[in-house]
């Protein structure tokens, strides 16, 4: 074999011992090392979850009163300047509405006050009045009559 040869097959051997270097590294990292890596990452992501929901909500504790002072200045400021305006212009509006709506109010009663007196029956009513008054002014009369004559019966013997 001469000198060419030599250094290919030394190169070729070279080569395939490369090789299976790679591929018994590759099985070892994916039936071996990689299990194991990934049960530490899980491990790890539980921790740093936890410390991260801690440190949330250890923030959110801390950052929640002064949000609610904060948003309770806010309102109370937004209601302190929209109040005066809204009793302004809820006190305009039923102004307008009662102007614009009394006229129709006033006759929409007086209608209700004619139907009432209406639906009364005056005739029947002046009716059993009159006959009222007739029975109670005529009983009074006969009364008042018997009063003034004297019957037979009634008479006392004179006195002797």
């Amino acid at each position: 074999m001469s000198g060419g040869q030599w250094f290919m097959l030394i190169v070729a051997v070279a080569l395939a011992s490369s090789l299976a270097t790679l591929a018994l590294g590759w099985l070892a990292f994916q039936w071996w090392v990689r299990p194991q890596l990934e049960a530490q990452w899980a491990a790890f992501a539980d921790v740093l979850e936890k410390r991260v929901k801690a440190g949330a909500g250890a923030a959110g504790q801390e950052l929640l009163e002064p949000l609610r002072t904060q948003v309770r200045c806010g309102v109370e400021d937004a209601a302190g300047e929209l109040l005066p305006r809204i009793r302004a212009e809820l006190t305009t509006g039923f102004r307008e509405a009662a102007t614009e709506n009394l006229p129709a109010f006033r006759e929409e009663v007086r209608k209700g006050f004619t139907d009432a007196l209406g639906s009364l029956n005056a005739g029947d009513l002046l009716d059993r009045t009159a006959r009222k008054v007739v029975r109670t002014g005529s009983s009074l009369v006969e009364s008042g009559l018997n009063l003034l004559r004297l019957r037979p019966e009634d008479q006392e013997p004179p006195l002797r």
